[in-house]
């Protein structure tokens, strides 16, 4: 029964990672920054703590206006909306509405812009196919990084419902940040004379009981909802052989 619970609590947390994923996409173009080690970190610290205090206020707003109890009788659990109906008539279900459409434009247009500036590097750095590093003559854009990504993300459109890719993405981008904190003490130990220009507070406990949560996350979230979070699980392995075969050694010509 407990089991359940977790498992449950941890696919409907799954939604809300989504609405903080992508906290760190500033990191993706942090060498065309000035002086990112100071002003990356100044732009995690305000964009995470803009977003935190948003959505917690939208989310003290929505639970006020549709108690709990309440919540699990609305249709499509569009809580959003009906908040909005009950707060301003008929007139707020279009305005959160065009909210939303905002709020999506906006979202996709971070998304787009860090997404294709992490294929520009791996293939300019070797580890992807050269083409994809493509730069547009007259925009100055990785124009074929783009394209990659926009028929990726069109493919991923098809896959499933809204609800679906939402739980796909937000396992594996979880899954991702777990790692990428796991390479921080694998950094420390193996590479220990490194310059490190970023400081990692508390480490390394911090750092150690983030793990911990992700991991019981992720381990919820595969249990709680198979499909979805094991085909994101299947996607990242997919990228496994590909990362083999760029990273073998070269022959010189």
């Amino acid at each position: 029964m407990k089991l359940g619970l977790f498992a449950a609590i941890a696919v409907a947390m799954s939604k809300a990672l989504f609405a903080y994923d992508a906290w760190n996409s500033v990191t993706f173009a942090a060498e065309e920054m000035r002086q990112p080690e100071r002003n990356l970190v100044r732009s995690l610290l305000y964009g995470t703590l803009g977003i935190t205090l948003v959505y917690c206020s939208a989310v003290a707003v929505y639970i006020y206006m549709v108690p709990i109890g309440e919540m699990a009788g609305i249709k499509d659990n569009r809580i959003a909306a009906e908040a909005a109906q009950r707060i301003m008539g008929t007139t707020g279900v279009a305005f959160i509405a065009i909210a939303i459409l905002i709020s999506a434009f906006g979202c996709v247009n971070g998304l787009v812009l860090a997404g294709a500036r992490v294929v520009y590097a791996m293939a300019r750095d070797g580890l992807f196919f050269p083409s994809g590093a493509a730069i547009h003559p007259v925009y100055l854009t990785p124009a074929r990084a783009l394209v990659i990504q926009g028929v990726v993300a069109g493919v991923l459109t098809l896959t499933g419902t809204y609800s679906d890719l939402l739980t796909l993405t937000a396992f594996s981008s979880l899954l991702f940040n777990t790692l990428t904190v796991v390479g921080l003490f694998v950094l420390r130990r193996r590479q220990p004379d490194l310059a490190r220009p970023y400081r990692a507070w508390g480490y390394p406990v911090l750092p150690a009981l983030y793990v911990v949560v992700s991991v019981f996350f992720l381990v919820f979230i595969l249990k709680g909802d198979p499909r979805n979070s094991g085909l994101g699980l299947l996607l990242t392995a997919l990228g496994l052989p590909a990362y083999l075969y760029w990273r073998r050694p070269r022959t010189a010509a």
